[in-house]
């Protein structure tokens, strides 16, 4: 737990900013929190190094799985199914 308000980033320590990690990247924590893990980030080499590469991870990830951009076809599954199940 990070105990701090918003003017001061409250210290945590290594295990406490990797299991926030993935929040932190997607904006998902209190802001208090955003600067505690970003002040640990800031300084703590090994940390750093883990944020960089989860950032690139995440970068890669919207190019990595083709989006289908045509919906109609499993809009007619999905209406078939409730169809022939009687809905």
């Amino acid at each position: 737990m990070i105990a701090t308000d918003d003017a001061q980033p409250g210290v945590i320590d290594c295990r406490t900013a990797a299991s926030a990690l993935y929040d932190f990247l997607d904006a998902r924590l209190p802001g208090a929190t955003m600067a505690s893990v970003q002040h640990h980030i800031d300084v703590c080499a090994e940390c750093a190094a883990h944020y960089d590469f989860a950032r690139r991870v995440l970068s890669l990830l919207p190019g990595a799985v083709p989006l289908e951009t045509d919906c109609a076809p499993l809009r007619a599954r999905i209406l078939d199914a409730i169809t022939r199940d009687g809905a």
